[in-house]
């Protein structure tokens, strides 16, 4: 592909607005903090900046750029939304291709804008189903029997689909979790007398809650010196273990 060559004095104010975007949706796509930050670096250096300083925080991150005598400033708020890493996968494409100089500032634009318009690939109940089927494998390798797995299977589901009907209404992540915990439980709770290993039923119907990714940037942040958004990160990761465990110990007083 012919390189384009990108234009020099491109306005601060867009290179400003085009490095908080791509930052943003990093973040927004669960980017630890190193990488949002060295995002917003990477777009602002190669449309022309000379120096980009970078704050990232849990809920807002900033970017000041600089270029001979101008200076431009901005933050946008950042709220934590998930993990979404075919996102991620697309950003560092367009990153890549800007820095060889295959895309332009406007190019740009519309693949980040293509990117934030994105839409899941899968439904709602089909993701609650399959997650809900993962969660019955893990009865199976806990040694459930079939009839474990098929009440994992639809416990699990049904507590997702839960947790999607909270987040949908913009409950914190400990409220969905006690809820959700709750509904995979006590449905599989009820109809435990269907199988022989019921221990295993009850102890995958929950896996889905388990806060993989902020745990994992929350170790990485903490690695990384980033020492605030880390204690943030495991934080919150510990308030959905709080959560999950309330829910639990609600359903099991329901069922024991």
């Amino acid at each position: 592909m012919q390189a384009i060559k990108l234009l020099p004095e491109l306005p601060l104010a867009q290179v400003l607005d085009l490095a908080l975007h791509a930052g943003l949706l990093v973040h927004l796509s669960g980017g630890d903090t190193e990488r949002a930050a060295a995002t917003m670096r990477r777009v602002a250096l190669a449309l022309g900046a000379a120096r980009a300083d970078t704050v990232v925080s849990s809920l807002n991150i900033g970017l000041t750029i600089e270029r001979g005598n101008e200076r431009d400033t901005a933050f946008r708020r950042a709220p934590h939304v998930g993990a979404n890493f075919a996102n991620l996968t697309e950003l560092e494409r367009l990153l890549e291709d800007l820095e060889a100089g295959h895309i332009s500032a406007e190019q740009l634009q519309d693949g980040l804008d293509d990117v934030a318009r994105r839409k899941p690939i899968h439904s709602r109940p089909l993701m609650a189903a399959l997650i809900g089927l993962s969660c019955g494998a893990f009865a199976a390798l806990f040694g459930g029997d079939l009839a474990a797995v098929l009440i994992t299977t639809l416990g699990s589901a049904l507590g997702v689909a839960v947790r999607f009907l909270l987040l949908s209404r913009g409950f914190k992540p400990v409220m969905f979790a006690i809820a959700a915990s709750f509904t995979a439980l006590l449905v599989v709770g009820l109809l435990r007398g269907l199988t022989a290993t019921p221990d295993a039923a009850l102890a995958a119907s929950v896996l889905f809650l388990i806060p993989g990714v902020p745990l994992i940037n929350g170790a990485s942040d903490m690695l990384a010196a980033n020492y605030l958004n880390g204690m943030v990160r495991l934080t919150m990761s510990a308030m959905i273990v709080l959560g999950i465990a309330i829910g639990v110990s609600v359903a099991l007083r329901f069922v024991s």
